[in-house]
């Protein structure tokens, strides 16, 4: 979408600005939405691009529309019997004649015009749904960048210093750090004073809560108050609404999962018996159980995980890469050529190193990124797959789905597996650490209270600590013993992990470093923003695992259940439909012989597309992930697999 202005917004005001400055009293909401979602554009122009780009849907819809029509003219045709009008002669057989052309000429208009209008909303909303979000984003950050605040505080800093400082880290602090430029956009471009800039902020911040903490500092501020006390005190509060927050969504997350039981759980049985008994009774076809099995399940499921997964409140977007403070070699001017000569070959020599480790190590870029185990694991599964394909020619029926079912369901894992392995590794591990380092951060501030330089510290903790930590630990010693700042040794630290909580720790107590010299607070309040957003995590899976278990539950019912179906119940009407056949009562219609072979295969089908979608739903009710639903849906995958292979 546009949020600058560029040579096709000129383009469209150019057409259309003088008619809409004269309305131009209408568009005052729409200016401060605008400067809201932080479109760089006024008003004018910004209705001017949407009626620019209706006017293109408009004509992508006319042809569209005309497309169409010649379809429906020439190959299908319109019946007699629609819109009948009855009229006297001549005047019907002229109606006749024309009727053809007007209702084309009615589907082009009808499709001209709803592209317009869809273009023209899509305009009106789009300003709506960016608020929305960063809305979501600053009420998500704000307790964090509260306590960075306070911290910097502590050590002296000015609060126009603080929020340059917010600004510096958009990839921590995300839309917070923005409307900390804005405040200081009009202070030292507009010739703004702080209070001024402040109740500006107030005005344009889409976030109420935000709203509401500026209210509160512009208060100090005429008032002369202590504003590192009150912003310790809104750290406090906002961390407590933080809390109420994922209560009430946890609340929100079992009725979610009640609704995905009765809907996607309950629902389906019913269906699956209710239709298989009227199959069997001569009342039905398969045709509606297979749109349960193979349609409803899986695709309800799907966008039942997609719902959650946009409701819940987690970080979005990879992990930051912080910026170390000195990442160049400096240039000595006098060395010359010789010092040319020096950085090629240092540079040939890291080249050389990093292959050399590549190849001890192939595996390093897979654990940051298990995504990439897609690469090698897809084209092997559909392989698989297609080997499977080539063994039976194909037919339009369901008995030659019957027949490669076993070569899809074990390429498909052959595609999850590898990456289960890799992400629950990394995913582990980075837990653990994450456990662990404001375990780490105490220690540091215990040591340094006591009167021991923070570089001493550190590798005393390295020689002692005996958690996994202790490794990370270690190699920030190694950067401070090859003459490498703390600040940028702990930048390295948090780069190595990438962990959205560990960065915005490191950034706080980077900054609060430069701004101070009581190193021993700084550490506290470093550990305890960490301990907090630790507690908050733990408390968050805690709770959400009961909903994992739920999801556990009714998988668990639903293939019982299947499997009772499959042995029992479809056995039983087939020995009935046998003896009313032998009887000679297949006359009379109640009760027709069914391929009991054909049900097993259905009935594993769909307990094997209710494992894998209802893994999905665990992983994002569990932990806000899909991909963390990988591994729930490869257990039931191949559970359900197992269980029909090796017992039905």
């Amino acid at each position: 979408m546009f949020k600058e202005a560029n040579s096709f917004t000129y383009l469209g005001y150019k057409f259309f600005g003088e008619g809409i400055r004269k309305n131009a009293h209408k568009y005052y909401d729409l200016e401060k939405q605008l400067r809201q979602a932080v479109i760089s554009m006024p008003p004018e122009m910004y209705i001017a691009t949407a009626r620019m780009t209706s006017l293109i849907f408009a004509v992508i819809g006319a042809i569209i529309g005309l497309v169409v029509a010649y379809i429906v003219i020439f190959f299908v045709g319109f019946p007699e019997t629609l819109f009948p009008i009855v009229l006297p002669e001549p005047l019907y057989g002229y109606w006749m004649s024309v009727r053809t052309y007007i209702f084309a000429a009615l589907i082009c208009l009808a499709s001209t015009a709803i592209l317009y209008f869809l273009g023209y909303l899509m305009f009106i909303l789009y300003p709506s749904t960016v608020i929305s979000d960063r809305k979501s984003k600053i009420d998500r950050a704000l307790p964090h960048a509260i306590t960075f605040m306070y911290s910097l505080s502590k050590g002296g800093m000015n609060l126009i210093e603080i929020f340059r400082s917010l600004s510096d880290y958009y990839e921590v602090y995300s839309e917070i750090s923005r409307e900390a430029a804005r405040i200081l956009r009009d202070m030292e471009v507009l010739g703004k004073d702080i209070r001024e800039a402040l109740t500006e902020a107030v005005e344009l911040s889409p976030s109420e809560n935000f709203r509401e903490f500026l209210h509160g500092l512009i208060t100090i501020i005429d008032s002369g108050g202590d504003i590192s006390s009150y912003l310790e005190e809104r750290a406090e509060f906002y961390l407590e609404r933080t809390r109420q927050d994922q209560k009430n969504f946890l609340e929100f997350l079992g009725l979610m999962a009640e609704s995905y039981i009765t809907a996607f759980v309950a629902g389906p049985l019913f269906l699956i018996i209710i239709q298989t008994v009227m199959v069997v009774m001569g009342q039905g076809d398969e045709t509606a159980l297979y749109a349960v099995i193979y349609l409803v399940i899986p695709v309800g499921s799907f966008f039942f995980a997609m719902v959650i997964k946009l409701l819940t409140p987690t970080d979005e977007g990879e992990p930051p890469k912080l910026k170390e403070k000195y990442t160049h070699l400096r240039r000595e001017v006098e060395a010359g050529d010789q010092f040319e000569e020096q950085i090629k070959t240092l540079r040939k020599r890291v080249k050389s190193w990093k292959f050399r480790h590549a190849l001890k190590h192939p595996f390093d870029p897979v654990k940051k990124r298990p995504l990439y185990v897609f690469l090698v694991s897809i084209p092997v599964g559909i392989g698989f797959m297609l080997y499977g394909f080539s063994l039976y020619p194909f037919s339009p029926d369901m008995s030659w789905l019957f027949n490669v079912d076993d070569y899809i369901f074990l390429g498909l894992i052959m595609i999850l597996a590898p990456f289960v392995v890799f992400y629950e590794a990394g995913s582990k591990k980075a837990k653990k650490l994450l456990r662990l380092t404001p375990i780490f951060l105490n220690k540091l501030a215990s040591a340094n209270e006591s009167g021991m330089p923070i570089y001493r510290a550190i590798a005393m903790i390295a020689k002692t600590d005996t958690t996994p930590l202790k490794k990370e630990i270690q190699k920030i010693k190694s950067d401070l013993d090859w003459g490498v700042s703390l600040n940028d040794a702990l930048v390295r630290f948090a780069n190595r992990l990438r962990v959205f909580e560990l960065s915005r720790t490191i950034t706080l107590l980077n900054e609060a470093l430069k701004s101070t010299g009581n190193v021993t607070e700084v550490l506290m309040i470093s550990a305890k923003d960490a301990s907090n957003a630790e507690l908050l995590r733990r408390e968050r899976l805690s709770n959400m695992f009961m909903y994992v278990i739920i999801i556990y539950i009714s998988f668990f019912v639903f293939i019982g259940i299947v499997y009772i179906i499959t042995t029992t119940f479809l056995s039983t009407l087939a020995e009935s439909a046998a003896k009313v056949a032998a009887s000679g009562g297949a006359s009379m219609g109640m009760l027709r012989t069914i391929n009991i072979d054909t049900y097993k295969n259905i009935f594993m089908h769909a307990a094997v597309f209710q494992g894998i979608f209802a893994g999905l739903v665990a992983g994002v009710m569990g932990e806000g992930s899909l991909s963390a639903g990988v591994k729930h849906s490869l257990l039931m995958l191949v559970l359900a697999y197992l269980l029909f292979t090796l017992v039905i």
